[in-house]
């Protein structure tokens, strides 16, 4: 079905993406293809689809060749691709629309589209919005979107880039749904999954792992995560059941300190007093919202596509106004580059040539001292080696490398406030881990830290507060452990491997750290 043939790809500047990678595929067969960032995985999805083209060696997809540019044509019809960031792939203006687009260019009958358009639209959660501009939709809900568009052909292979990025629980179930109702249908439909995740990789048939554009694993979930030591020295995650089984990676090393006391030269605060704030008049978001937020905590803020999260943190940057209410700053006057928002997609944040004039560019409009040695600690921060990526372009780095990349950015400001915007969407374990230690030393120099997430693990390791939104309201607001040991947050929240682990082998939870869970296990 799927077969590369000693395949290597080159960017224009000569780097490989991959090199010399050579493996198939059987009809009907669901792979994972995992890895960190910048090994490959994106590259290689790009090469079944036809977007990009070897530079060396051959692919052939169900008897045809990518890169014949007749024979590409064709494969449309048969390989639909998920991107990562639903902005990249959604063309039409209302959500039935982008839903119909693909059956209306392969001239479906009226009567059939109308059933299948329905259908999916049912299946991704998006009922009631056919008329909705795409434009308007939250991050998750264009991801509901994309899903549907391409799963309404019907493909034959179907290639999926991290497609949960942007969906919280209840659509990523909605997607778990329809691919099991899909499969039902059609056992010989093909599946390629790239995931940064290991609970959903090790639900695959087959696992490759990438690293450096080679294969270095290629097998069952259980044979590929029981080299639990090489996994991680790669980077990727690897399940919690693996680590304590080998006892390789358990307890997690510990990233931040102990050190809770926060070094700021005094309390900041943001205050919405009885904010009221609307897109369309119509359908408020926020109808005398209150709520105060200071740089002595790390708040995260979760709750369903659509609640209000994103919008919530520009009305708190000051992105935003307003319609009625205030939004007062106490113990600062907030001057240019103080409240810094790292939006969903990291590449609408860049728009220089180079790696090093992005990371510059904040600082110097803003009139920040020390230039050169502040960007040399950005660098460290987010874990980039300024001589591999001074001169890089932002946009052709891997989805993870422009995410740490838009940390650097926000960071050179020297901002008060941070506001983060899911900004673990495709980032390896050790981005992940490297985003935390940033945060704990953002929050040990007293910057405030506000964290929109969908992902329980990152919530549950970094916050100290969790705010829950529901259409607009605050209906939670507890602190870490009040918030996991008694509140239902299965619909919009990962849950938190450590939990998970707990409620399957003893029906409760009693521990709120690896640690503590080791030294449980060990007596």
């Amino acid at each position: 079905m799927i077969r590369f043939e000693n395949v290597t790809y080159r960017y224009p500047d000569g780097t490989a993406a991959l090199e010399d990678l050579s493996f198939s595929v059987e009809k009907g067969e669901r792979l994972a293809i995992i890895g960190n960032n910048g090994s490959g995985k994106t590259t290689l999805a790009l090469l079944v689809n036809g977007i990009l083209k070897a530079t060396e060696g051959r692919v052939v997809v169900d008897g045809l060749d990518p890169s014949d540019e007749n024979e590409s044509k064709l494969l449309k019809r048969k390989v639909g691709l998920i991107f990562q960031n639903p902005d990249n792939q959604l063309i039409s203006t209302t959500v039935e629309r982008e839903t119909a687009f693909s059956l209306e260019n392969m001239n479906v009958p009226q009567s059939e589209l109308r059933v299948r358009v329905q259908k999916v639209i049912f299946q991704f959660g998006l009922s009631g919005f056919q008329n909705r501009l795409t434009s308007e939709l939250s991050g998750g809900e264009k991801q509901k979107l994309a899903l549907a568009a391409v799963m309404v052909v019907e493909p034959d292979i179907l290639i999926f880039d991290e497609p949960g990025s942007y969906l919280d629980e209840s659509g990523r179930r909605l997607l778990d749904e329809a691919m099991r109702c899909l499969f039902e249908e059609n056992r010989d439909i093909t599946v390629l999954r790239i995931t940064q995740y290991a609970c959903i990789a090790e639900q695959f048939d087959r696992v490759i792992l990438l690293e450096n554009g080679r294969i270095l694993l290629d097998g069952s979930p259980e044979s590929v995560y029981s080299q639990t030591e090489l996994c991680l020295k790669t980077g990727v995650d690897v399940p919690l059941e693996y680590r304590i089984k080998t006892r390789v990676g358990f307890p997690r090393k510990k990233l931040l300190s102990d050190d809770k006391s926060n070094h700021a030269a005094g309390k900041k605060e943001i205050i919405l007093d009885s904010v009221h704030f609307a897109y369309d008049k119509e359908n408020p978001i926020f109808e005398g919202i209150n709520l105060s937020l200071d740089n002595g905590g790390i708040y995260a803020i979760v709750g369903p596509s659509g609640s209000g999260k994103t919008t919530l943190i520009q009305l708190l940057a000051g992105l935003l106004k307003p319609e009625k209410g205030k939004i007062i700053c106490r113990g600062f006057s907030p001057e240019p580059g103080d409240l810094a928002v790292c939006f969903q997609q990291a590449e609408r944040q860049f728009f220089l040539d180079t790696v090093d004039k992005e990371l510059r560019f904040g600082a110097e409009n803003v009139g920040v001292n020390d230039i050169d040695s502040l960007v040399d600690e950005c660098y460290r921060l987010v874990g980039f080696s300024k001589e591999q990526f001074a001169n890089r372009d932002p946009f052709t780095l891997s989805g993870g490398e422009k995410r740490r990349l838009a940390f650097g950015t926000i960071l050179s400001l020297r901002p008060k406030f941070v506001f983060f915007d899911e900004p673990t969407c495709a980032l390896d374990r050790m981005g992940i881990e490297q985003f935390s230690i940033m945060v704990d030393k953002l929050h040990h120099h007293g910057i405030g830290v506000v964290i929109v997430s969908h992902y329980g693990d990152v919530v549950f390791s970094l916050a100290d507060s969790i705010i829950a939104l529901d259409q607009g309201r605050i209906i939670i607001k507890k602190d870490k452990t009040g918030f996991f040991a008694t509140e239902d947050y299965f619909d919009y929240l990962s849950t938190p491997e450590i939990i998970s682990y707990q409620t399957k082998e003893f029906e409760n939870i009693r521990f709120f750290s690896e640690t503590a869970l080791a030294e449980h296990l060990g007596r």
